[in-house]
């Protein structure tokens, strides 16, 4: 089946907020089997709203919309459903009563324009938002005289299964069964697609995504069976591994399909099978048996399997040999600790981090000796060898991590120029890897490849001591 994802606000649309929604809602519904055909950002206008809605339906079965479910008068999705479906607003008792919930939890009174959040299209299925007051709502419908209407619209014809279904699908996730996944797969040909309001706030829409609308789409709809293998690599540019291995990519099955996902630094290979729920075990195997044929080709390259990024990688590492880390920054100023603690249970194996920008911390902080930095600079091997020695010793962990560099655009010279960096890692044996690198003279890009580099070498010696 296919889905479009149709966002909706004028802070989208002019860049004022960024639209995380749209990546978010993608990978789940990629993950869940369900192709996505388009995605569209739009404001809070009634005619775009329309226009765009009766065209990801003849897209797709099923269109995804977040946005414009507030109390305000901006916020006009509801209405425009309502006009869309020829159908009216009314109070949903189980809405109010969640807005009653959050609002008596959080100390605040409910006001009338609060109260209004409970108001829904009556031709809608209600989805309890339990981590906000916008409801989300499910729509069955399909194509009646020219007009899209509603499984349980007055004027639409009659359909009992459709109407079990509905009630099947307001039932809580848990208790949708085996039974009901298989007499209620496939939608009357009538009423055949659907449409999904959510609110537009991230952590609500993910919340509702993964316990509701993904489960729903998928026992509504026939979806494939999908499954995903992640290759990290990192030491080649990505045309210098397509040529690399252009050999095992042409004899790749039919049913395997790569991707090239290049970040700063790093390409992820990316292998999908796809097929029916019966063919899974046939699947995973033709899976293994390609990762397999890679490792002759392109192993010194391979740095990880089945993560979505290197510091994931380096979390389940540590996390798997129960080492800790410690990291000391200069040029990349706490990059390498937000990376690391911005996943939970970094505190199972990160002891804490250094940003040393100036001279004086590398000091006082890490012990880095004054004639270090007076006869070999802050940016050389040998102070970036005592910067991960000292925070390996100042903070008690098994690996320190540091890096120093001229991140730029300014403050290069003839013999260190923008883009000149240098990383080192201390290990629990008296091993100390450093390494020079020349990135250009992009701050950002810098950093960002040198976290790479970082993480690729830290794995790199944990994988050669602990041998698994």
């Amino acid at each position: 089946m296919k889905a479009t994802i149709l966002n909706i606000g004028d802070e989208l649309l002019i860049g004022q907020v960024v639209n995380t929604n749209a990546s978010r809602m993608a990978q789940m519904l990629t993950q869940a089997g369900i192709d996505v055909c388009g995605t569209y950002v739009i404001g809070d206008n009634a005619e775009d709203i329309n226009y765009y809605l009766r065209h990801c339906l003849e897209r797709s079965e099923a269109v995804l919309m977040t946005g414009g479910l507030g109390p305000t008068k901006d916020d006009i999705t509801k209405r425009c459903l309502c006009e869309f479906f020829g159908s009216e607003l009314y109070e949903n008792r189980e809405a109010l009563a969640n807005v009653r919930r959050i609002f008596e939890a959080r100390g605040y009174e409910l006001t009338p324009i609060n109260r209004q959040q409970a108001w829904v299209p009556r031709c809608c299925t209600v989805i309890n938002n339990v981590l906000g007051t916008a409801p989300c709502m499910w729509f069955s419908c399909g194509m009646e005289n020219g007009e899209w209407r509603m499984e349980n619209h007055p004027g639409a014809a009659a359909n009992s299964q459709l109407s079990t279904l509905n009630s099947q699908l307001s039932t809580p996730n848990s208790q949708l069964n085996e039974e009901s996944n298989s007499q209620f797969s496939t939608p009357n040909s009538q009423f055949k697609k659907v449409v999904v309001s959510m609110p537009g706030v991230p952590f609500e829409m993910v919340n509702l995504m993964e316990t509701e609308v993904v489960p729903r789409l998928q026992k509504y709809f026939r979806t494939d069976q999908i499954i995903n293998k992640n290759i990290l690599v990192q030491g080649i540019g990505e045309s210098f591994l397509s040529d690399l291995i252009e050999p095992w990519e042409t004899t790749l099955p039919a049913t395997i399909r790569l991707a090239y996902l290049p970040q700063a630094g790093m390409v992820k290979l990316r292998l999908t099978a796809r097929g029916s729920h019966d063919q899974r075990p046939l699947l995973e195997q033709q899976i293994a048996d390609a990762v397999e044929r890679l490792y002759p080709l392109a192993g010194q390259y391979i740095v990880g399997e089945d993560l979505e990024s290197l510091p994931e990688l380096v979390a389940y590492t540590f996390k798997k040999h129960h080492l800790t880390l410690a990291t000391a920054e200069s040029c990349t100023g706490g990059a390498l600790a937000a990376q690391l603690t911005i996943m939970s249970g970094a505190s199972e194996y990160y002891r804490g981090g250094v940003v040393s920008y100036c001279n004086e911390v590398k000091e006082s902080a890490l012990g880095v000796r004054h004639d270090t930095l007076e006869t070999y600079d802050a940016v050389s091997e040998e102070t970036v060898s005592e910067m991960a020695i000292g925070v390996r010793t100042r903070l008690g962990a098994d690996y320190g991590v540091a890096t120093t560099g001229v991140a730029g655009p300014s403050g290069g010279t003839p013999e260190r120029p923008v883009g000149t960096v240098w990383i080192g890692i201390a290990g629990p044996e008296g091993q100390l890897v450093t390494k020079l690198l020349h990135f250009g003279d992009r701050r950002a890009q810098t950093i960002e490849r040198t976290t790479h580099a970082v993480w690729a070498e830290l794995i790199k010696l944990v994988k050669s001591t602990h041998k698994e």
